[in-house]
């Protein structure tokens, strides 16, 4: 059986039986990753700290040719996000940032642009409390990366710029529209929302973060974003319900 080695940021675990846990874990090079730990949940397993989610860490696996599961042989753990400076707020940014990661990322089919962006956002929540500015810079890059995000410049029936305007948006069409086109129907993204969009795309998350926006700037790039991904999800994801509800926004 082929030994592997892959960095990697551990995504969820799962017990399997009274010693062994399930891995979910993306690597940047092969993907997505689900693996065995075996001897995992011992008191004193050499696996299990290295394990926990949100650690970055390289490790060694087994997997056979066209097996669902690898076997995990050895771990280092290169830092620890999930639990440096925790907080509430914290917390569910992380799964929240964890879940869409298992949601974006395909099985043997690497991406090391995202992996290098959920790196950099996990830096940069490490740094700065993760609010509205984080979840929405990690989305549109989300979105831009897996190919799910078109060039919002033109209005795609008449040809008219929109950059300083803001658009309408019909994420099932992959479309926007100037306001005359639109006639109201889509998702309403207003001029400071659009340039809003425009930084994210040119900073990194650190930057982004610093940037002020207003309630309705905030609200309209939420509803631009989650749509996107609702779409092509095809549902909602349960983790940024509960950051919702943590933070005492409606849903």
């Amino acid at each position: 059986m082929p030994r592997h080695e892959a960095e990697a940021v551990i995504l969820r675990q799962y017990p399997l039986s009274e010693a062994d846990r399930i891995i979910v874990c993306v690597t940047r090079e092969f993907g997505l990753l689900r693996a065995v730990a075996k001897g995992a949940r011992k008191v004193r397993s050499r696996l299990g700290p290295s394990l926990e989610p949100l650690n970055h860490v390289r490790m060694q696996f087994y997997l056979r040719e066209g097996g669902e599961l690898a076997r995990i042989w050895q771990c280092e753990l290169m830092h620890a996000y999930f639990y440096r400076n925790t907080t509430i707020e914290r917390a569910h940014a992380y799964s929240y940032f964890a879940e869409l990661t298992m949601e974006m990322f395909q099985e043997n089919n690497p991406n090391p642009l995202m992996f290098r962006l959920l790196l950099a956002v996990l830096r940069a929540g490490e740094r700065r409390q993760p609010g509205e500015a984080l979840l929405r810079y990690f989305e549109l890059w989300m979105l831009r990366l897996g190919g799910l995000l078109p060039d919002y410049d033109h209005c795609s029936r008449c040809g008219k710029c929109v950059k300083q305007s803001g658009f309408y948006a019909g994420p099932g069409a992959g479309q926007l529209m100037c306001d005359e086109c639109a006639r109201s129907q889509g998702v309403r993204v207003g001029e400071e929302a659009a340039g809003l969009i425009r930084q994210a795309l040119a900073r990194s998350p650190e930057e982004f973060v610093g940037l002020v926006a207003s309630g309705r700037a905030a609200r309209e790039m939420e509803n631009f974003t989650q749509g996107m991904l609702e779409f092509h999800l095809e549902k909602k994801l349960k983790s940024y319900g509960a950051w919702k509800l943590i933070k005492g926004m409606p849903n």
